[in-house]
């Protein structure tokens, strides 16, 4: 499942790479061409605009109500019928939208914090903009957050 997002969207394009979700950002005026590029690629539009669930497409577009970040990945995830995968939570860059790659811990020594490098024993790297990731205790609190707010937010909106 792909994604592109209007530039109002930004906090849940990240939301949406931290859980492995290919998405992209449209750095255009919502319109026409917004909505043909994500036909073209084969992307969930996802868009604050009201007035473009009026347009003609052919392919997914949501029109996302909420102005907090939790709420709007619960409509989405809602609308999609779609929950996180924990195989897929921080597997891409939540800068670049790549892929993250598995690096041996040899090659970031000096390139982490010292306690960093001595405590984890598995790093990515974004093969983009060559930043190296961890599990570290954010991992855990990612699962801990989408579990309190998007099943919070799931059990009152099927009220």
């Amino acid at each position: 499942m792909k994604f592109m997002a209007d530039a109002n969207l930004g906090k849940l394009v990240k939301w949406l790479r931290i859980l492995g979700y290919d998405t992209v950002v449209y750095r255009g005026v919502p319109g026409r061409d917004f909505l043909r590029k994500g036909e073209r690629e084969g992307r969930i539009i996802l868009t604050r605009k009201k007035n473009m669930a009026s347009r003609q497409f052919a392919g997914k577009l949501i029109v996302v109500a909420s102005d907090r970040v939790q709420e709007q990945l619960a409509e989405v995830m809602d609308r999609l019928s779609i929950s996180p995968d924990p195989d897929l939570i921080f597997k891409r860059c939540v800068k670049c939208n790549e892929v993250l790659e598995t690096v041996e811990r040899g090659e970031v020594e000096g390139a982490v914090p010292a306690f960093v490098y001595d405590t984890q024993g598995f790093f990515h790297r974004c093969p983009v903009c060559k930043g190296i990731f961890w599990s570290g205790t954010h991992v855990e609190n990612t699962l801990n957050f989408l579990k309190t707010h998007i099943q919070r937010h799931h059990h009152e909106s099927s009220q």
